[in-house]
């Protein structure tokens, strides 16, 4: 049953939307980046639609929170997941009012978030807010442990006038 969620996203007439997150990768270098976007999109009854996250670094959180006027049915899958016979989502849940979560990128690459509405009676508007962020910035150093060589050093100067 996984497969048959994500089947009709492999369709070539559907709509993507494209979300800038390339600054991500062109900045992975630096400790602690991110990126953020808000999506608004109408899902017609019947449809499925997605947002692409392009180029996102291995090992980036992406936080999703979401708004929608109806019931759908919403999944994150990597581009390389879609394209297999029976793909598997990062994340996947169905949300009536709101929700938000939070998934670590695996690999490195693009991945789309799937807006279903393939079994509702009538079009449903959603709002997404997106942000994605690599890795916690790191200490060059630790902290110099207590009675170390910097404390002592520091405890033998003379204060200071």
């Amino acid at each position: 049953m996984q497969g048959a969620f994500l089947s009709r996203v492999q369709r070539p007439a559907r709509r993507v939307l494209a979300l800038g997150c390339a600054a991500l990768l062109a900045c992975a270098a630096q400790p602690c980046v991110a990126a953020g976007a808000q999506v608004s999109i109408e899902i017609p009854q019947g449809k499925t639609r997605t947002v692409r996250l392009r180029q996102l670094p291995r090992g980036a959180v992406v936080g999703v929170a979401i708004s929608v006027s109806g019931k759908l049915s919403i999944a994150l899958v990597s581009a390389a997941q879609l394209k297999l016979p029976k793909p598997e989502a990062l994340f996947r849940g169905a949300v009536d009012s709101k929700m938000s979560f939070k998934v670590m990128i695996p690999e490195a690459g693009d991945y789309y978030l799937v807006l279903d509405n393939r079994r509702g009676t009538e079009p449903v508007k959603a709002t997404a807010t997106i942000l994605a962020e690599t890795g916690a910035a790191k200490p060059s150093q630790p902290p110099p442990k207590k009675g170390g060589k910097l404390n002592e050093a520091r405890a033998g100067a003379a204060p200071a006038a």
